[in-house]
């Protein structure tokens, strides 16, 4: 059975928290490897807690645009992050970014957060896992600020065709969620079709995005090979050597043995 590397969920969020048999179910089916990203620094540990707990589960640590603006001290959240990137089982440093979408926190402090994780990231030499709503241009701008420093993944990908061309000539990764199943997706599929074989990712953002024809349900990993397979269909790939290039590519960015 080709096994697929969910680079993108959400298992602490409260819809998907302490579901062990879902897990489970999960590993013992097509999953190999799932990246339980965090939003805030409570929920980096939270991620941690919970990849300690399996082999194929992996955290990130970091502070979501929406929680930008939650921060009291920088520096001593800066300090709080560099510790829990430390653990054995952190791959990255996420999910960071901007989100002009919403209105959660104002842009200025959503950029002040952004760069300080990115200068973060340089310092610690650990990819990072990108946000970016509605906000394609600012997030492009800081990127460039750190390029050959920081690479990462341009997470649910919603750029253009063309912004993923520049994102992969800076050498970075593009994830695509279930949004490719969806009929309106468009776009959305185009800037598959500019994205190499060696630098596309799949993801669930998990419990959101359930793919057709599980769109509206609450999402979960076991879903993904909806995605996995409209990926490989529109890149003219077998279905079992895109999971297999999948996956080879999350372990050498996330620099899994």
């Amino acid at each position: 059975m080709a096994k697929l590397f969910d680079t993108h969920a959400h298992y602490t969020d409260e819809c998907l928290r302490g579901n062990t048999q879902l897990l489970d179910s999960l590993f013992a089916s097509d999953i190999s490897h799932i990246l339980t990203v965090a939003t805030n620094l409570t929920d980096s540990d939270d991620c941690i807690a919970l990849a300690e707990q399996y082999v194929g589960i992996y955290a990130s640590a970091g502070i979501h645009p929406h929680e930008a603006g939650k921060v009291e001290n920088l520096d001593d959240a800066m300090a709080s992050l560099a510790q829990k990137l430390a653990h054995e089982k952190t791959v990255a440093l996420g999910e960071i970014g901007l989100d002009y979408y919403y209105d959660f926190c104002d842009k200025e402090t959503q950029m002040r957060v952004f760069r300080a994780q990115m200068e973060l990231a340089a310092e610690k030499n650990i990819p990072v896992i990108i946000h970016d709503r509605e906000a394609h241009g600012d997030t492009m701008d800081i990127i460039r600020e750190y390029k050959n420093r920081v690479i990462g993944i341009l997470h649910s990908c919603s750029a253009s065709a063309e912004q993923v061309k520049e994102y992969v000539k800076m050498g970075w990764y593009i994830s695509f969620s279930g949004v490719i199943t969806f009929k309106n997706a468009s776009k959305t599929l185009e800037s598959v079709l500019a994205t190499p074989k060696d630098r596309i990712l799949v993801e669930t953002d998990c419990p959101y995005l359930a793919p057709v024809p599980m769109r509206g349900k609450t999402n979960h990993s076991g879903y993904m090979h909806y995605t996995a397979a409209k990926a490989a269909e529109l890149l003219q790939m077998e279905y079992d050597a895109f999971c297999e290039q999948e996956v080879q590519n999350a372990k050498k960015l996330f620099n899994i043995n």
